[in-house]
């Protein structure tokens, strides 16, 4: 073997793969700069034309890999045909589909989410067990964002075929809650009370009007049913300032909230 030639055969072949090498990578980082440049260029166009930001969500993920994966491409381009990638990706176009059905289903369902619209950025929402403020709705996944500030990643096919509950679509909200009071309590003094303690809540809205009533008869307790209705920012608020007032006033009126009880009668033998 003539080691000499086979040296001088491959530094020619490096000497001529080294102006590819620099400018693939000129390629990729002033396409990715570039490309930073036209994302954000795109996004503000789009928020000045004030899109729904459901939508610009949407096209914010599409537009980066979308750059992205031209840049990509461009700068293989200097090592290979790219008509000859595009056609082998062509020819393959039924084995790569199966191998991406599921990517490619979430994308699908991602446009069919932004189509239909059944939530919106900053929703709350319960899909499938789980619930969150909707942070994201990108190309293949939907981001919730929880009370307790985790991320839940779904994948938009997931959320697409099952229930989807939007718990904040419409301006008001019904607030139901139950107090138990004593057999021995006076129902019409626990009637009035609850109405009181509604009419001078701010919060409540006296359209569609509130409802107290007699719920249920339980083993220890009677169940009132307390049914108000408020703006859907103001749920939580009115939610804990009813548990608190109710019990205070409770107390201050001599309404007793029963614990489970259990009478024992006891039986002796003579």
């Amino acid at each position: 073997m003539d080691f000499a030639k086979i040296w001088s055969e491959l530094l020619t072949w490096l000497l001529q793969l080294v102006p590819k090498i620099i400018a693939a990578g000129l390629i990729l980082g002033i396409g990715f700069w570039a490309s930073g440049f036209l994302f954000r260029l795109i996004h503000r166009a789009m928020e000045r034309s004030k899109a729904d930001p459901t939508i610009v969500s949407f096209f914010d993920s599409f537009i980066k890999i979308a750059i992205k994966i031209i840049v990509v491409i461009t700068a293989i381009g200097q090592f290979v045909d790219v008509s000859s990638i595009i056609a082998a990706i062509a020819a393959a176009g039924v084995t790569i589909g199966l191998a991406m059905k599921d990517n490619l289903a979430n994308v699908a369902s991602g446009a069919q989410l932004i189509i239909t619209r059944p939530f919106h950025l900053g929703d709350y929402v319960l899909l499938d067990g789980v619930e969150g403020t909707v942070e994201r709705i990108e190309i293949m996944f939907t981001v919730l964002k929880t009370f307790d500030n985790k991320e839940i990643v779904i994948p938009n096919s997931e959320v697409v075929a099952n229930t989807i509950t939007n718990v904040t679509a419409m301006e008001t909200r019904r607030l139901d809650l139950t107090y138990c009071v004593s057999y021995h309590t006076d129902l019409s003094d626990a009637k009035k009370l609850l109405s009181e303690i509604i009419s001078e809540n701010e919060l409540v809205l006296p359209d569609p009007a509130p409802l107290v009533a007699v719920g249920e008869h339980k083993e220890s307790s009677i169940a009132m049913v307390v049914k108000v209705w408020c703006k859907k920012d103001d749920y939580w608020t009115l939610y804990y300032q009813m548990q608190e007032t109710v019990k205070r006033r409770f107390d201050q009126a001599g309404i007793n909230i029963p614990f489970p009880q259990m009478d024992i009668h006891i039986r002796e033998n003579h």
